[in-house]
């Protein structure tokens, strides 16, 4: 579990740097991208077995904003496709849609004409979709073209198969001549400062085609040891071979003139003539002379006289004649020996002659060639620019018509949004409508409350009154009883005195004791009766006046609590009122405001539909 995570961590850490060296690979410098960059990327792509993390990352750049910024991405994708993960091309194939989008969705550079990035951008691009148009094709091949590993995966048993291989590996070839043909074009137009973004594009394609050129030959060879008669069927393979070889010649030639390129790589050198693609035991038949015979400077040697072959004689006059003789045919053979020596030098001189006109009709016939290449070159150029001025006809054709739509489709769409909010505001305003239906109805259930509760507390009022009413009707009961009772305990109290009076006038008289003490007890019972219902009155009398108190002050809060509450309802009510009133005015600003401005919103709307219509 700690090694997985781990690893993840390094994969988070991984795709940031990446991350960062994608955006610094494809800045907005007109320079070439940095070799560490472009090679974080390359080297991402075998750690972790997978080249997506790239494409994204180049996705989020904004690459059709910026011509150079593009450049330098499809420059990157290019060393990536080359070098990275063979798992890379697989994964490149399904990219392709986006590369044609960047072909197709360029809206011009920082130069114009020849100079102008966007036409290297299509061209290369056109360049990549073909390489890996190829890779689907022949995926037993890697990025680099690798030839003993394709042996190694496919072998060259077959002839047919090998042909067609060859035909389709000359033809992308073929593709990249034509591209570095543009960008030394460009080169040759654009200013000194402004070439090392341009000169950048050359690294890939040398290593590229160089890459073509060793599996060609190799692949050549083998066949040519393999195939019967190869010499005739494959000859149309060795002339596109051989054109190919010069033509490469050339271009290596004119990027080893190229200070800040030769700086980055070592430029290949190939031999002057093409490679002899019948191997080591091919012969090729001799050039002999006229009479056959050949030395090491491929002329005639005569026989010379032996000397000693000759017999002396005794007779000396036969002696003197056969040394004339001899000395004759000395002369003979030596004036023939001249003859000879001049025929052989006049012939010699006539190879030279011969082989001089031949170099002159060589250098004349690739003089030719040269025009005919640069005719040829010109054509192209003229095709191609005449190819690019119908192809950005048709596009900023296209253009206007996908912006005519577009506008009509933005307008239909923009009509549909307005009916659409118009709708929307048509419901919102019945939702208001029924907002503030339903706001009125509560404003008014609310004023039937706070009138019920009026008429409640006008009837708790009446009631109150009529209790109070009653209450004091009752203390008036109480009162007029009390005020009896104050008299009947005043005439009580006047009879206990005159009592008292005639007490003690009896106590004076004292005429019996029976008598007397018959009245006193009488008198005495009469006083305790009295006295007693004195008391009941006065307990009577307390607890009328604590209930008369009771009453009062029960009436008083009630009052005031009554007082508060309808005070406390209508300020509720005023408020209640005040605030729906308020909020519902506002809403129907509102509202009115909203459906003024679409209104207007509309009429321009339609005013700008009918200025496109006509």
């Amino acid at each position: 579990m700690n090694q997985f995570s781990l690893r993840m961590a390094d994969r988070v850490k991984a795709e940031q740097e990446l991350i960062t060296a994608v955006r610094k690979a494809t800045n907005t410098d007109e320079t070439a991208p940095k070799r560490k960059h472009v090679r974080n990327c390359i080297v991402f792509t075998h750690d972790f077995k997978t080249s997506m993390p790239v494409w994204e990352s180049m996705k989020s750049q904004p690459l059709k904003a910026n011509d150079v910024q593009c450049f330098k991405a499809i420059i990157t994708l290019h060393k990536l496709i080359r070098e990275g993960h063979h798992v890379t091309i697989q994964e490149a194939l399904t990219q392709t849609k986006f590369l044609e989008d960047l072909a197709h969705g360029l809206g011009g550079g920082v130069h114009n004409g020849w100079q102008n990035y966007s036409v290297l951008i299509r061209a290369y691009i056109n360049f990549l979709l073909a390489k890996l148009e190829y890779h689907r094709l022949h995926p037993e091949f890697n990025g680099m073209f690798d030839y003993k590993e394709y042996v190694s995966l496919r072998g060259t048993n077959d002839p047919n198969e090998g042909y067609e291989t060859i035909g389709d590996l000359m033809s992308l070839q073929d593709r990249l001549d034509e591209f570095q043909k543009l960008v030394f074009l460009n080169l040759q137009s654009a200013s000194n400062n402004n070439n090392e973004c341009r000169i950048a594009a050359l690294v890939p394609l040398v290593e590229e085609s160089y890459g073509i050129y060793k599996f060609a030959t190799h692949m050549l060879i083998a066949m040519h040891q393999r195939v019967d008669g190869a010499e005739q069927a494959l000859e149309p393979l060795r002339k596109r071979y051989n054109s190919q070889h010069y033509a490469l010649r050339k271009f290596y030639y004119e990027c080893s003139n190229l200070r800040y390129l030769t700086s980055l790589i070592n430029v290949p050198r190939l031999p002057q003539h093409p490679v002899n693609l019948f191997g080591d035991d091919f012969v090729p038949s001799p050039i002999t002379d006229r009479d056959g015979s050949t030395d090491g400077r491929g002329a005639s040697v005569p026989a010379l006289p032996d000397a000693s072959r000759s017999t002396p004689t005794i007779d000396m006059e036969a002696e003197r004649r056969a040394a004339e003789t001899l000395h004759r045919k000395q002369e003979e053979e030596q004036r023939q020996q001249q003859i000879l020596i001049q025929q052989q030098i006049e012939v010699r001189r006539r190879h030279e002659e011969e082989e001089q006109q031949r170099q002159v009709a060589i250098q004349q016939q690739m003089e030719q060639q040269r025009m005919e290449q640069q005719r040829q070159l010109e054509e192209q150029q003229r095709m191609y620019e005449e190819q690019q001025r119908q192809q950005k006809q048709r596009e900023q054709e296209q253009l206007v018509k996908l912006q005519q739509e577009q506008m009509q489709r933005q307008v239909q769409g923009r009509m549909q949004e307005l009916e659409q909010q118009i709708l929307l505001m048509q419901g919102q305003h019945e939702r208001d409508q029924l907002t503030v239906d339903q706001y009125n109805k509560r404003v008014a259930a609310l004023e039937d409350q706070i009138r019920q509760q009026q008429q409640f507390q006008q009837q708790q009022d009446a009631s109150k009154d009529e209790l109070i009413r009653q209450l004091q009707e009752q203390i008036e009961q109480w009162r007029q009883k009390y005020e009896t009772l104050a008299k009947l305990y005043a005439q009580l109290r006047q009879e206990h005195l005159d009592l008292l009076g005639k007490f003690k006038q009896a106590n004076l008289k004292a005429n019996s004791a029976a008598e007397v003490m018959s009245k006193m007890d009488k008198l005495q019972g009469d006083m305790r009766n009295k006295n007693m219902e004195l008391a009941d009155m006065m307990r009577e009398r307390d607890r009328a006046m604590a209930d008369l108190q009771r009453l009062e002050n029960s009436r008083a809060d009630d009052l005031e609590r009554l007082r508060r509450d309808l005070e406390d309802s209508e300020d509720r009510a005023r408020e209640l009122s005040r605030d729906r009133g308020s909020e519902a005015q506002d809403m129907l600003r509102k509202f009115n405001g909203e459906k003024d401005a679409l209104q207007r919103q509309l009429d321009d709307r339609a005013a700008e539909a009918e200025r496109l219509r006509q």
